[in-house]
């Protein structure tokens, strides 16, 4: 069963979560591509893993080690294809060769890091210096992190390159003495490569090396003529062995790593848990960062199936306002199967209720600390969300169609023990049909073992028998004459001091009583014709001619 689908991670802003979640290594961004959801029967998992979260947020908070942790995690490279390859025989390059020599230094230094500031680890995440390997690509105990095939690891490499040498020196000694019996007998002054470029009008110099044999032509240009030295037989001869030799060097290099290649493959196991221990050990860091970042607690982890969140807040919307200099009103929440109801003013926040508590409860069985000064949690097999725009242009259908599919998916899987999230069911309809199709839609689920929160303009179905029904306190509080005041005091847009004003909590109704009529009071207060809003008193308080 898919825990969420495209369509609830959208609504519900869990992108923007996964986008706070911040890796170093490749091995810690595969983790996070690969993270998915704890479910029912995954308790223990859970827990253990909001365990390492909240141990390694203790350590996060420094910001020096932080500094010295990324340092490393920055330079680690993505060497899985390499190791792939020597581990199936493949002959691994120079370059290769140095990224893992350097790769394992990486494994030692972070290693030696961890353990002189006590930082736990857990099975998935242990680091283990892999010190054999690391001699023998490092066979004379340099400590640099470059990589070469050294002479120690073959006598006859150590052989060939000795004989390599010495024929060099011999080839540059003769070439040295024959440049300067060339300069002496013509009168110039060779480059240091040994070419010669002669001006095509100087016809003396040019019949002089023509004679010679010593100089031999190259190529010329319409101006001048390019001659290098012509070697003798026995620089030739030096020159073949030269090449001989080289040849053998590189054959026998090839050995060397053919070997160093093997031996990476045998070590291959150890290397791949090491990466996998780094990608966790980044990935659990940048849970903790973010935990931190947003003030995030641990959730607590249940057996029975309900949802409790003190003072939660979405970290999106609280991002947002307080970008504008706003804060966020702490929303608290206590579901258990069954239905429950938020009904209130359509400024007054019920829908960032309904997402607030699906992407915290998301957030939680994803393994991440939630931004709440509380919660409490069983798990679900799934969340499944009816919010926001709906309109399908692909399947053609209208925004009451696509949102009635979205309501029979949800229906069909609510006899398992998961969370459905509805906003504004039935509001692409005529409000006749809107209001029986909310209450017969409320009356099936609220039997089911689902836990459904729903959010309605339509104030009776709240008062269903055996459904929680919450208010928005909104304005309830509010002395209207001071925000008028305000209005007359402010030179400022009043929808963002209505917002200020607007109290987003929720209440809980325990007995059926009026509707609150905020719709109205922020009409009038906005600015809405006096003529018009005396009317709509007087159509609301007609017994019988609205379903509200």
């Amino acid at each position: 069963m898919v825990f969420m689908d495209g369509l609830t991670k959208k609504s519900l802003d869990f992108q923007y979560v996964l986008n706070k979640i911040n890796t170093k290594t490749p091995y810690g961004k595969m983790y996070k591509d690969k993270m998915r959801a704890f479910t029912i029967g995954e308790e223990e998992k859970l827990m253990e893993e909001l365990e390492k979260v909240e141990r390694y947020m203790d350590h996060a908070k420094d910001g020096y080690l932080m500094k010295e942790i990324e340092n490393i995690l920055y330079h680690i490279k993505d060497l899985r294809s390499s190791i792939k390859r020597a581990r199936d025989g493949g002959i691994l390059s120079e370059v290769e060769l140095f990224e893992i020599k350097n790769f394992l230094y990486l494994i030692d230094d972070l290693y030696n890091l961890l353990d002189k500031h006590h930082i736990p680890l857990w099975s998935d995440t242990e680091v283990s210096p892999m010190k054999n390997l690391e001699k023998l690509l490092d066979p004379e105990a340099t400590g640099i992190s470059t990589f070469y095939i050294y002479d120690s690891y073959s006598d006859e490499l150590k052989g060939i390159r000795e004989s390599k040498r010495e024929v060099e020196r011999e080839i540059k000694r003769d070439k040295k003495h024959l440049k300067k019996i060339i300069e002496e007998e013509l009168n110039v002054r060779l480059r240091p490569d040994g070419n010669l470029v002669v001006s095509k009008d100087d016809r003396e110099l040019i019949e002089l090396i023509e004679s010679s044999s010593h100089l031999t032509y190259v190529s010329e240009t319409y101006l001048n003529i390019k001659y290098s030295i012509k070697p003798t037989s026995k620089m030739a001869l030096l020159e073949r062995r030269y090449f001989i030799l080289k040849d053998q060097e590189e054959k026998e290099e090839n050995r060397i790593k053919e070997f160093l290649s093997k031996e990476i493959g045998k070590n291959s196991k150890g290397i791949f848990k090491n990466m996998a221990s780094i990608g966790k050990i980044d990935f659990i860091l940048g849970k903790a960062n973010f935990a931190i970042d947003m003030n995030g607690v641990k959730p607590q982890i249940t057996k029975n199936h309900s949802i409790t969140i003190i003072e939660g807040r979405h970290p999106k919307v609280e991002e947002y306002l307080n970008l504008k200099g706003l804060k966020f009103t702490p929303i608290s929440l206590e579901l258990k199967e069954g239905v429950t109801c938020i009904t209130g003013a359509n400024m007054g926040g019920k829908t960032v209720s309904l997402k607030l508590l699906g992407l915290l409860t998301a957030m939680a069985q994803h393994g991440l600390m939630v931004p709440a000064k509380e919660m409490s949690l069983g798990l679900n097999q799934f969340i499944k969300s009816s919010i926001g725009d709906l309109q399908s242009t692909d399947k053609g259908l209208s925004t009451f169609g696509g949102e009635i599919e979205l309501i029979q998916e949800a229906v069909a899987k609510s006899n398992d023990k998961g969370l459905i999230l509805i906003d504004e069911l039935a509001r692409g309809t005529n409000p006749e049909e809107g209001y029986a199709i909310s209450k017969a839609v409320v009356e099936y689920l609220k039997g089911k073992k689902s836990i459904t929160l729903l959010t309605t303009h339509y104030d009776n179905i709240g008062n269903t028998e055996g459904v929680e029904h919450l208010q928005v306190i909104g304005l309830s509080k509010t002395d209207f004459e001071e925000l008028d005041r305000q209005f007359n005091m402010r030179d400022e847009d009043k929808i963002e001091i209505i917002n200020r004003y607007m109290d987003y909590r929720l209440k809980k109704v325990e007995n059926q009583g009026e509707p609150p009529k905020e719709a109205l009071n922020i009409a009038k207060m906005i600015g809405l014709d006096r003529e018009i809003i005396d009317l709509a008193e007087k159509y609301l308080n007609r017994k019988g001619e609205t379903f509200e």
